[in-house]
């Protein structure tokens, strides 16, 4: 029992403690002999619900209790079990209690709460995204808040957890909450965590919010600009206070969180609005991080062009797809309104496709690619509209010669003339010629 870095003691059911590992000394501060003479009730809070579940349910697993230590009332997790004669008669109870951190540690390690970027992971050679990512490494042990600006899809999350991953946070939790995914109704009890009873609804013996989890580690707000204005007020008591209540009790609970938040929104212009409140915004604006969009950083067009068609073929075990210079120029030149998101989207059409969706004789690139990927027309999406396309495309080059046009697809004629009748391309509106006049046109 000394052996095992958790608390475990053993009481009998009148409440007095009949036996402690050395670690509980260590946890609590009361020497051994201080400890035998104390009542359970009066080490800690909520005994006779956890005698309750002894005899209903046989256990009481992983619940997070108060305890009055010698220094301070802590908080740490308790499991309780039953321990029974030879004749099957309740005796003791056997309690295990857990500091916090480490469990909260080990919830994040199961549930895949950890960041897994770095700043090494992070693709480009552009002198201002340069300096950015110089200045997020220069603020990442900084305790102050984080702000991070930047229009959707320019990897405002991947800095956030580069970011963490380069503090001395590193080893504690990342949450992260996205403020514009959660109803209205339903953002405190995320944020801030419930009691029992505080609600229809609500878990058996509550539920810590996301500061309580993050608690020693990194608390990320994405969308912080969908946050509601009532919840705002009580955000920024908790920045200032490092303090939170859970809904329906009036215990503070100390916290010790990193806060960064992320915004495609002008704040400024929000608080013009009254949509945000002014004093949480100066309080959150402490150390600003602008994210370039990708029109802004061109000369890493390539180099992410590269980097996405290398990483998603081998995800989709299909093979890469050659760009030509002429079409590297043209997806140059393109202002990429979704940015790096928007660039992988692309990349990945191409390689499912084999087929790069931008016509060359057009003077705008934007108004090919946009067609393709626009979100408002699932249509765009299907491999048949891009195989349509493409069919359409090979006959006018080809001036509606079929048997040139069938060679230039790696088809037979029959197959050709099939996929025509089955999409309803009309062959007339192309100008026919003889092959012999084919061959001077390809």
């Amino acid at each position: 029992m000394d052996s095992i870095p958790a608390g475990i003691l053993t009481v009998n059911l009148d409440g007095s403690i009949k036996s402690i590992n050395k670690y509980v000394t260590k946890m609590f501060g009361f020497s051994k002999e201080e400890m035998k003479k104390m009542k359970i009730w009066n080490l800690f809070e909520g005994w006779e619900i956890v005698k309750d579940a002894i005899y209903s349910q046989n256990t009481f697993l992983d619940e997070d209790v108060f305890v009055n230590s010698r220094r301070n009332k802590l908080q740490f997790n308790l499991s309780a079990y039953p321990l029974y004669d030879n004749k099957q008669n309740l005796r003791n109870v056997i309690l295990v209690f857990k500091e916090i951190k480490k469990v909260r540690k080990l919830a994040n390690k199961i549930m895949g709460r950890q960041a897994i970027y770095t700043f090494d992971k992070i693709i480009g050679r552009n002198k201002e995204f340069l300096q950015t990512m110089e200045f997020a490494k220069k603020i990442a042990d900084s305790k102050s808040t984080i702000l991070i600006m930047g229009e959707s899809g320019t990897g405002k999350e991947i800095f956030a957890q580069s970011i963490h991953n380069h503090s001395n946070r590193c080893e504690e939790p990342f949450i992260a909450l996205n403020c514009g995914a959660i109803p209205k109704n339903l953002i405190e009890s995320e944020l801030f965590g419930y009691e029992e009873g505080a609600f229809t609804g609500a878990k058996r013996g509550g539920q810590p919010g996301k500061f309580e989890i993050a608690d020693g580690g990194t608390l990320f707000l994405d969308e912080i600009g969908e946050m509601p204005i009532d919840m705002q007020t009580r955000l920024l008591r908790v920045i200032e206070e490092s303090t939170v209540n859970r809904i329906g009790s009036t215990d503070e609970i100390y916290i010790n969180v990193r806060i960064i938040a992320a915004t495609n929104k002008d704040l400024t212009e929000e608080v013009k609005k009254g949509n945000f409140r002014k004093d949480l915004f100066y309080r959150l604006n402490v150390l600003p991080l602008r994210l370039p969009p990708l029109r802004k950083r061109k000369d890493d067009i390539p180099l992410l062009i590269e980097y996405f068609m290398d990483r998603i073929s081998k995800r989709l075990n299909k093979k890469k797809v050659s760009i030509s210079d002429a079409h590297m120029n043209r997806l140059m030149k393109y202002e990429w309104p979704g940015n790096v998101r928007e660039l992988e989207n692309f990349i990945e059409l191409v390689i499912n496709t084999e087929y790069i969706p931008i016509d060359m004789n057009r003077n705008e690139t934007r108004l090919e690619i946009k067609q393709i990927l626009d979100n408002n027309n699932n249509v765009c999406y299907k491999l048949e509209h891009v195989e349509k396309e493409h069919i359409i495309k090979v006959l006018r080059k080809c001036k509606g010669n079929i048997t040139l046009a069938a060679r230039k697809l790696g088809i037979g004629r029959n197959t050709l003339y099939r996929k025509v009748n089955k999409y309803g391309i009309d062959c007339s509106e192309f100008e026919q010629c003889n092959e012999t006049e084919q061959s001077k046109v390809i």
